[in-house]
C-alpha cells in the first residue's frame, strides 16, 4: 500500500514539474516574443468602453490611471471612471488626466446600484449600462498595461471570433513593506505559473479579473453584470458562465501590474486567507489540490516517495528539489518581467518565506466560512454566494 502511494507521489510530482515546464514554454511564445500588431486598418477596429471602478486613493494611482488614456488604439475608444461618493479622492485624480488628455473621450460616473453584496459590481453598473460600445474592458483602477494591450487583444479577438473573453495576468511589482514583499512572490512565481500553465490547457475557465476584456452583449446574454452581485468572486463567475456559453478565453504577452499595496504582514495573511475561503467555495476540486503545488510539501512527500521506493536520502532530495524550484522560479520571474526584481536577495528570502507560510495559511483558511473585504464582513454558502454579517 505505501509503495502504491509512493508512485502515485511521483507521478504528481511529474505532473507538476511538467506544468512548470508549460509556464516556461508560455513565456518565451507569448511573453519573450511578444505578438506584433496586426496590419489593419483603423476602420477594421471596434469601438471599446474601457470602465475602471475606482474607490479611494490607490499606490501610484495617476500613473496606473493615466496608462488607460496611452493606449495606442487606432479604433474608436471611451473612458468611464465609476466611484460611488462624489467626495472620493479618487475623483480629482481621475479628473486632472481628463483635463490633461482633452483628445480622449473620457469622464467620471458618479453613483452606485445595489444589485448585491458585491462592491465592485454596484460601483460599475451604471457605467456598464452607459457603455456605447459592444467590446468591454474592466480594468481595476490599481493596474498599469502597456500602451499596446489594448490592440493586441482586440486583434485577438478579430483573428477569432469565437474568443469572447481576453485576460491579463497579474504581476505585482514595487513592494514597499514585508507584507507586500510576500505578496510580490506569490503572485509574480507561483500563481503566475500556474495561472498561466492552467489557461495554456484550456480545459476549463480560469480568470481573474484584474484586466478583461469582454462582448457586453455576451455579458448581457448571461444576465448582465448584475447577475454576478451575490458573488465576491465576480470574475470568476463571469469566466465560468461565458465559458460554458461557448465563448473561448485567450491572453496576450501583457502583464496587469498593479503596484504592490499590502502595508503590512498580517494584511498579507488577511488577502491570502480571504482568496482560499473565496476559491473554496468557487473552484472547490482546485482549491483542495493547491497545498500540493507547494514547494515544501510537494518536496518533501517526494523524498519520501524516493526513499520508500529507492532508498535516496530524504535530506538530499528535499534539499535538490527545492533548490531546483527556487532557481526555476527566479528564471521565471527574471523572462516574464524582462528583468531583474529591485534586489534578488531581498526577493529571494521573500520567496523562502512566502514558500514557509503557504500551507499553514491555507490550512487556517480552509477551516472558515467568512472573510472581510473592505472593512465588511461576509459569509459563504455553498453555492458560492455570500451574505453580509
Amino acid at each position: 500500500m505505501a509503495n502504491n502511494i509512493a508512485y502515485v507521489v511521483l507521478v504528481l510530482a511529474g505532473f507538476l514539474w511538467t506544468l512548470k515546464v508549460v509556464s516556461h514554454c508560455v513565456v518565451q511564445r507569448r511573453y519573450v516574443k511578444r505578438r506584433a500588431f496586426v496590419n489593419r486598418s483603423a476602420d477594421e477596429y471596434p469601438g471599446v468602453t474601457v470602465i475602471r471602478p475606482m474607490k479611494g486613493i490607490d499606490q501610484d494611482m495617476c500613473r496606473t490611471l493615466e496608462s488607460s488614456f496611452r493606449q495606442e488604439y487606432p479604433g474608436k475608444m471611451e473612458l468611464l471612471f465609476a466611484v460611488e461618493d462624489a467626495q472620493d479622492p479618487a475623483v480629482a485624480v481621475a479628473e486632472e488626466l481628463i483635463s490633461r488628455y482633452p483628445k480622449v473621450q473620457a469622464r467620471v460616473m458618479v453613483g452606485r446600484d445595489n444589485v448585491g453584496i458585491n462592491p465592485k459590481i454596484n460601483n460599475m453598473l451604471k457605467a456598464y449600462k452607459a457603455a456605447s460600445y459592444d467590446l468591454l474592458w474592466i480594468c481595476d483602477s490599481n493596474v498599469w498595461t502597456d500602451p499596446g494591450t489594448l490592440r493586441r487583444s482586440v486583434d485577438l479577438m478579430l483573428d477569432d471570433k469565437r474568443v469572447g473573453v481576453i485576460h491579463h495576468v497579474v504581476f505585482s511589482e514595487n513592494p514597499t513593506s514585508f507584507g507586500a514583499m510576500l505578496d510580490c512572490a506569490f503572485l509574480t512565481t507561483n500563481h503566475c505559473r500556474m495561472y498561466l500553465a492552467i489557461n495554456a490547457a484550456g480545459i476549463a475557465s480560469c480568470l481573474m479579473g484584474k484586466s478583461n476584456l469582454y462582448y457586453k452583449s455576451a455579458l448581457d446574454h448571461a444576465g448582465g453584470l448584475a447577475a454576478f452581485g451575490h458573488y465576491l468572486a465576480e470574475d470568476n463567475m463571469i469566466g465560468q458562465a461565458l465559458w460554458h456559453a461557448g465563448w473561448k478565453h485567450t491572453m496576450t504577452g501583457d502583464l496587469a501590474r498593479q503596484p504592490a499595496d499590502i502595508h503590512s504582514f498580517a494584511e498579507y495573511c488577511s488577502r491570502r486567507v480571504r482568496w482560499v475561503r473565496t476559491r473554496k467555495y468557487n473552484v472547490t476540486f482546485a482549491t483542495f489540490y493547491e497545498p500540493f503545488t507547494e514547494s515544501l510539501l510537494l518536496g518533501s512527500l517526494t523524498a519520501w516517495a524516493m526513499h520508500r521506493l529507492f532508498e535516496f536520502d530524504v535530506a538530499a532530495v528535499l534539499s535538490t528539489f527545492l533548490l531546483c524550484w527556487f532557481v526555476s522560479d527566479m528564471v521565471f520571474f527574471y523572462r516574464i518581467n524582462h528583468g531583474p526584481p529591485p534586489s534578488w536577495p531581498w526577493f529571494a528570502f521573500s520567496w523562502v518565506c512566502r514558500e514557509m507560510l503557504a500551507l499553514p495559511l491555507w490550512t487556517y483558511a480552509i477551516v472558515g466560512d467568512t472573510v472581510v473585504w473592505r472593512g465588511q464582513r461576509f459569509q459563504f454558502s455553498m453555492s458560492g454566494r455570500v451574505k453580509v454579517l
